[in-house]
């Protein structure tokens, strides 16, 4: 087997969570105590907006995937479920309440209170109920985006004006709400910055992707699914357009030298839905069968250009048109364009214990992507943050038999 040496991944991202993630929630600890508001922002809600009104954002569906990755989470998890809440519940959403019971262990020492909280249908309904009983337990305000759903036709995008102008209508109604309780009025020239800085990120983060597309691939989903942190948690920052301005001339320059993760690139992935926090190392057994992860989803929903000119409509149609807000046609539409562009054998289709709304529809994604490019694709159980619920040689073990499959196929080929 060729294992992956630990030179071949970008420097940029080797020491990720020392460098950015644990600073992230220092930074956001400090606020708290320094007096500034701070508000849990779910998943598709324009955190742009929170930028330019001084509110420091944190994601608790971030925490959550950090207590994951230091093997934390099913111990919070269980402590909801002492308390009532199901197993079968969003592991995310058992995680962070039962982080809510103080405790001198929880990594991160918690995430700081919120003197807020926004999410968005956009994504899960789970938001909304999880964050209703996080206001009640904390008595803080909960403020929910009301957002259209959209659905798609052989056409594409079935985004309309009047989705648009009811988006901002009720991004506005937010906005003023926000400003009522925190005695402060959103200042134009600061949402203009935070939108052109957001876009700029995006425009890297995208060329990022681009570069993956070569052949070999000069980062895996590993690193990925640690650099996208910046999209998620803090797009309208210098800090995320210096990081990822790096990451792209890095990639950049090992594309030009035939530099690849992998000294023997045999496989290209696909991969949907999140990946399984407490165990990244999943990715180095796929590196080590000579199989690499080119794109994922989770990496590239996020992005979407922006217009500084006209911030909150150019908010609404990138936000509108994630995926979470679509019909399946718009997910099928994404999995067969990473499959073209990136020169995909196969596709791993996690159906995610942990997240039920990331993994709707597996099954006809799998049955489209056969039918219109004759690519196989593999449906694994898994759970993003509750390990219980994993089994870990039976994962391993189906994986290794689709790639032998994978192997064969481009060999009769």
């Amino acid at each position: 087997m060729n294992q992956l040496k630990p030179a071949r991944r970008p420097t940029v991202t080797r020491g990720f969570y020392r460098k950015h993630v644990h600073p992230f929630y220092e930074t956001a600890h400090q606020a708290k105590t320094d007096g500034k508001p701070v508000a849990w922002v779910a998943s598709t809600f324009p955190v742009e907006v929170l930028s330019a009104l001084d509110v420091i954002p944190v994601w608790p569906e971030n925490y959550a995937a950090l207590c994951a990755s230091m093997h934390a989470s099913v111990e919070l998890c269980e402590k909801a479920e002492k308390e009532g809440f199901s197993k079968d519940l969003c592991s995310y959403a058992r995680c962070v309440i039962g982080s809510l019971q103080d405790s001198p262990s929880l990594p991160e020492n918690g995430l700081p209170k919120p003197d807020l909280l926004v999410a968005s249908t956009c994504a899960c309904d789970t938001h909304m109920k999880w964050f209703q009983v996080v206001s009640q337990r904390l008595n803080v305000p909960f403020y929910l985006l009301d957002a259209p759903h959209l659905t798609f036709n052989r056409h594409g995008e079935a985004l309309q004006d009047y989705h648009v102008k009811f988006y901002v209508s009720q991004l506005k109604s937010v906005i003023h709400l926000i400003e009522t309780q925190l005695g402060t009025e959103l200042d134009d020239s600061k949402l203009k910055e935070a939108v052109k800085l957001s876009d700029h990120t995006s425009r890297l983060w995208g060329e990022i992707q681009a570069y993956r597309k070569a052949i070999p691939t000069p980062m895996g989903a590993r690193d990925a699914f640690s650099a996208v942190f910046f999209m998620l948690s803090m797009p309208s920052s210098h800090q995320a357009i210096e990081f990822y301005t790096l990451l792209r001339n890095e990639l950049k320059e090992r594309v030009a030298n035939q530099f690849g993760l992998l000294e023997n690139e045999e496989c290209r992935l696909v991969w949907d839905n999140l990946p399984l926090w407490f165990d990244l190392g999943l990715f180095q057994y796929l590196n080590s069968l000579n199989a690499v992860v080119v794109a994922e989803t989770f990496s590239h929903v996020w992005m979407g250009e922006l217009n500084p000119s006209k911030p909150l409509e150019s908010l609404a149609e990138k936000y509108l048109l994630n995926f979470a807000n679509c019909s399946i046609e718009k997910k099928i539409n994404l999995m067969v364009t990473f499959v073209k562009e990136h020169r995909a054998d196969g596709v791993i289709l996690p159906t995610n214990w942990g997240c039920r709304m990331m993994s709707v529809g597996e099954t006809l994604v799998k049955e489209a992507i056969a039918e219109k490019l004759n690519v196989p694709s593999l449906i694994i159980e898994v759970d993003s943050s509750d390990w219980r619920r994993y089994d870990e040689g039976y994962v391993k073990r189906r994986l290794k038999i689709f790639l032998d499959m994978l192997r064969q196929t481009k060999t009769s080929r």
